[in-house]
């Protein structure tokens, strides 16, 4: 009769976890990418070069970035001033939510257009090092001023 010889069993591979070890788990994605690709090749056309420069102009100075969204909350509450100021001369809101709001009254109108766009404009500087958070910043800029300046040329020939 052969014997087979009888070795000891081998070692796990890896430690198993003792019960007084816990694991952590984490809930955050880790994205190390934020879309500044060197490869990338934006210089398409004058008006991506141009964009570029502004992004990379901003995603390097924060303190900029701090400012053009404090002119973008500014700029809101110019526009809401001016709607409330327009709408009591007979004119009409074109925005059907603003005008649901605005006819609950003057205060949950401005709770509301203020808290969302303070809302936005945080979560922008929370998203400062991604780059569509920078590029959404400079269209929510022109975007305003665009407004704005639409809204002062109606008061001029509404006054007119």
């Amino acid at each position: 009769m052969a014997t087979v010889p009888h070795h000891a069993p081998a070692p796990p591979a890896c430690r198993p976890p003792s019960p007084g070890r816990r694991r952590r788990r984490r809930l955050t994605v880790n994205e190390r990418r934020s879309g500044f690709d060197r490869r990338r090749n934006v210089y398409r056309s004058p008006l991506a070069a141009a964009l570029e420069a502004m992004v990379l102009r901003l995603r390097d100075d924060h303190r900029l970035l701090a400012d053009l969204l404090i002119l973008v909350n500014v700029l809101s509450a110019l526009d809401l001033f001016i709607t409330l100021n327009v709408l009591r001369l007979g004119a009409v809101e074109l925005n059907p939510v603003m005008a649901y709001l605005l006819a609950l009254g003057p205060v949950p109108a401005t709770v509301a257009k203020v808290g969302l766009v303070l809302a936005a404009t945080t979560g922008l500087w929370l998203l400062r090092r991604h780059r569509a958070a920078l590029t959404t910043t400079l269209g929510l800029l022109i975007a305003y001023v665009t407004l704005v300046s639409l809204e002062l040329a109606g008061v001029v020939r509404l006054l007119a």
